[in-house]
């Protein structure tokens, strides 16, 4: 057992064991692993040895190709020139094919034959299935049946292909194999004789049909072409398209000359009353004439400066010069309302010209849109009578080429290259590769049920688990050992070199906690039956024993097991006897006469254990006896099951959680510490029982085994 850390959980590691807990179950369940592996091992080989011995024959051949020096152009009717791959495959594809099996069972009567009985084991006894080979299976059956044993396969970069064919009987694989070359050489000179009758024939077909078809598409173009008056159609589109492109763009500069004088417009009507904004639109200040009658104000204007300095108001040349230019700037409002009155007309002018400019671009639009449709089904009537006449023409061309064909023969051409031959031993089943792989699979798909039944079971089975295990610290990790049973005769206790110095590393725990005084009354409960309460309980006592006076007290009353643990009457006096007063103290306690340990048995089994347990005189017999004991441990039932384990809760200093590591649930873990917790119960932690795949330290079994490293050291016995 690893060290512990007082009142603290143990601190796993992440990366270096996770690949051993993973594997660890393989280890601990390996015998199941072994004794699976063998038994469908087993069931495999004599499945195997029942198997009828299976042969192959194999016979070669040649599918090539004919590349004559004078190759005809005629590519399509005869497809006569040099065979593509795909063309190849086609092959390949028509040897496998049901219509070609149908052939060669018909050839070999395989239908009466004893081989597709569908009898493939071996007859162990005389009378077996000899109805069945009397039989005449259907022609379904066989030809699946001969599908399934037949084998096409194409040797790379050659044209040599492999026809294979399993059977029971070593001749008639040897015959089937051959058969399908002789049957596959007939199919193709059946087909290429029947397809030089055809062709010509269905040439002719072609021809008058094609011929009718040119007729009437000529016929419907001659029709529309009357019907609308067309001589050239796409000159006349042509020009209507030219037009419609010039028209478009004058429609554009007409809508950007209307903008242009829509601004001037605007600000024209806005500023009319007012001469001098009107005067500063860039058709008024940059005009020539305006410039002219301002360059002559600014010399009146600098005159009647000079002569105001020598004469008054009134003076002939003052009135005289005022009088010039009143006049000058009168011919100015005169210039400025001649030029917004002209800007104004352009601004309705260019507004007129862009509405008509837009509807002559409408009426070219529709015009183009009507000799486009027109010019569409043109065409398209003209592709039709263009397709027709080029298809009669070719179609006319291979008629008399396939007249000229004469006896030429097809593309393809096959022989055989090797005949097939008796084959002189089995080449299945192979037993030795059969049982391989059963050991191989067998193995692997019991390790991963295994293995994932360890993950995703919900308990404390792995230190990945107790990571993430946050409800109550984790005191310490009592391994899971085999009982030696004439080890358990000679003694009450357990043996175990690694669970004993568990346990007292549980003890170590509970002594030296940082945070509070050790405990003094220690009970020991769990979820649920069967998790090892009691045999905690025991081993912890008695290792409390090598240091110190302790009482074990059997506070479980409703299913005891201390008692037949020790060897003791089952019946005899015990904690019920003492809180009902029928026996005294020292009648009850047994003495264990090995170790410095007192044991208080459950008792005669009352038919209320709670009311017994809810006593006043259970608290105060616990009181007593720390009195006269160093610590006592009390097992209590599952807080699960019952309620005795709340109660004696109230009246111990730490309550240890045992938690089966391979059995117990999460979900009953959180409840029985929530049960626990709700009544301020003082849990000290958890501590993980039976524990198979967490390995707490690497040198248990090689230091503690070791009789070398053991010295015994006498007992002392209680006075």
């Amino acid at each position: 057992m690893s060290h512990i850390e007082s009142q603290q959980p143990i601190q796993m590691q992440d990366d270096d064991v996770s690949l051993a807990e993973v594997l660890r179950p393989l280890w601990n369940r390996r015998w199941v692993i072994i004794f699976c592996t063998l038994l469908v091992t087993l069931a495999v080989a004599i499945y195997v040895s029942l198997l009828k011995p299976t042969y192959q024959a194999t016979a070669i051949l040649l599918i090539g190709n004919n590349k004559p020096a004078n190759t005809l152009s005629i590519n399509n009717a005869f497809n006569e020139s040099s065979a593509t791959a795909e063309q190849i495959q086609t092959q390949y594809e028509l040897l496998r094919s049901r219509k070609f099996a149908e052939r060669v069972i018909a050839r070999l009567n395989l239908t009466e034959n004893e081989e597709f009985s569908g009898q493939k084991y071996k007859k162990l006894l005389p009378w077996q299935n000899e109805k069945k080979l009397t039989q005449k299976r259907s022609i379904d059956y066989v030809v699946k049946a001969f599908q399934q044993r037949l084998t096409i396969s194409p040797m790379a970069k050659t044209e040599l292909v492999r026809i294979s064919f399993s059977a029971y009987d070593p001749v008639l694989a040897m015959r089937v194999a051959n058969q399908v070359g002789v049957t596959y050489l007939q199919y193709q000179d059946e087909i290429h004789t029947a397809s030089k009758e055809t062709t010509s024939q269905w040439l002719v077909d072609q021809l008058e049909e094609l011929g009718k078809k040119l007729e009437a598409s000529e016929h419907a173009l001659q029709q529309f072409r009357e019907s609308e008056s067309i001589v050239d159609i796409h000159g006349v589109v042509g020009l209507v398209s030219a037009e419609l492109t010039e028209l478009t763009s004058a429609a554009i500069r007409a809508a950007r000359r209307e903008d242009d004088l829509k601004v001037t417009y605007d600000y024209i009507q806005k500023n009319k009353n007012n001469l001098q904004e009107l005067i500063e639109l860039p058709e008024v200040s940059h005009d020539d004439l305006y410039i002219g009658l301002k360059g002559q104000e600014e010399i009146v204007n600098r005159k009647h400066s000079e002569l105001s300095k020598r004469y008054g108001p009134k003076h002939p040349k003052m009135i005289a010069i005022n009088a010039e230019i009143a006049s000058l700037e009168k011919r100015i409002a005169e210039h400025t309302d001649n030029v917004v009155l002209a800007l104004t007309k352009d601004y309705f002018a260019a507004k007129e010209k862009a509405v008509a400019t837009n509807a002559r671009l409408t009426a070219a639009k529709q015009d183009f849109l009507r000799l486009s449709r027109l010019e569409n089904k043109f065409s398209q009537l003209e592709r039709e009578v263009e397709t027709n006449k080029e298809l009669y023409s070719n179609y006319l061309v291979r008629l008399k080429e396939a007249d000229a064909m004469g006896n030429y023969k097809t593309n393809f051409y096959v022989r055989f290259i090797d005949k097939a031959v008796v084959p002189k031993s089995p080449y299945k089943p192979n037993k030795i590769l059969a049982l391989i792989v059963a050991v191989v699979l067998s193995v692997i798909f019991i390790s991963i049920i295994i293995i994932m039944r360890e993950l995703l079971i919900d308990t404390l089975n792995s230190r990945r688990k107790l990571d993430n295990f946050h409800e109550a610290p984790v005191l310490a990790i009592l391994p899971k050992f085999k009982l030696d049973k004439s080890a358990q005769q000679r003694n009450k206790y357990y043996q175990d070199n690694r669970f004993v110095e568990a346990v007292r590393s549980l003890r170590t725990a509970l002594l030296f906690r940082q945070d509070k005084a050790p405990p003094k009354i220690i009970a020991i409960t769990s979820s649920v039956p069967n998790e090892g309460k009691s045999t905690v309980a025991l081993e912890l006592a008695r290792s409390f024993s090598e240091m110190e006076k302790v009482l074990l007290i059997e506070g479980d009353m409703r299913h005891p097991t201390i008692a037949k643990s020790l060897k003791l009457e089952p019946n005899r006096p015990g904690l019920s006897n003492l809180l009902a007063k029928t026996h005294e103290i020292n009648e009850c306690i047994v003495r264990d006469d090995h170790v410095k340990l007192d044991i208080l048995t459950s008792g005669i089994t009352p038919s209320n254990p709670l009311a017994f347990l809810s006593m006043k005189r259970f608290g105060m017999l616990i009181k007593v006896f720390g009195n006269f004991y160093d610590r006592i441990i009390i097992e209590t039932p599952p807080v699960n099951a019952v309620s005795d384990a709340v109660i004696i809760s109230r009246n111990v200093d730490s309550v240890i959680y045992i938690v089966h590591g391979g059995k117990t649930k999460r979900d009953e873990i959180s409840a029985g510490l929530r049960t626990l917790k709700q009544v301020s119960a003082p849990i000290d932690g958890v501590v993980i029982n039976r524990s198979e795949n967490i390995d707490t330290t690497k040198y248990h079994n090689k230091y503690y085994n070791n009789p070398a490293n053991i010295i015994k050291l006498p007992v002392r016995r209680q006075a």
